[in-house]
């Protein structure tokens, strides 16, 4: 589709799609970060039907490139994921064109101890505060 508005998400939580989607003991860990992939899949989908959703990776960077919260500093485990919807009004909220997707996103519960390198107060995606581990940018706006 021509007409699509694209957005990307950073987060501090291990995302990974592997694809593994039923329990084993010797699969535990990849379920659990597919589950974490599955759980964005669901926030995303609560407004939109989603275009292109797809997992773009991760890396390990130094967060002073990025916008999470000042209780996260130095090299971490950033995982990336990006989407499309089709209509430009379905996010924003007076002056902040996320504020949608934070309110869907804000204390969303997560599974811990798997590969990322920070250790939020819960395990929970936070939007904003000094514990921000989430956040999202139009695709242009890197």
């Amino acid at each position: 589709m021509d007409s699509l508005y694209r957005y990307v998400g950073y987060t501090l939580i291990d995302v990974t799609q592997t694809g593994v989607t039923s329990f084993s003991l010797d699969k535990q860990k990849q379920r659990n970060q597919q589950r974490n992939w599955e759980t964005i899949h669901q926030i995303l989908s609560l407004r939109a039907q989603l275009y292109e959703f797809e997992s773009v990776g991760m890396v390990a960077d130094n967060l002073s490139k990025y916008s999470f919260g000042i209780n996260y500093s130095g090299v971490h485990n950033i995982w990336k994921f990006s989407f499309a919807v089709e209509r430009p009004d379905i996010y924003p909220a007076e002056l902040d064109k996320y504020a949608h997707l934070k309110d869907d996103f804000a204390i969303t519960p997560v599974i811990l101890g798997l590969d990322e390198s920070i250790t939020p107060p819960m395990p929970l995606f936070y939007v904003s505060g000094p514990d921000r581990n989430v956040y999202f940018l139009t695709e242009n706006n890197k």
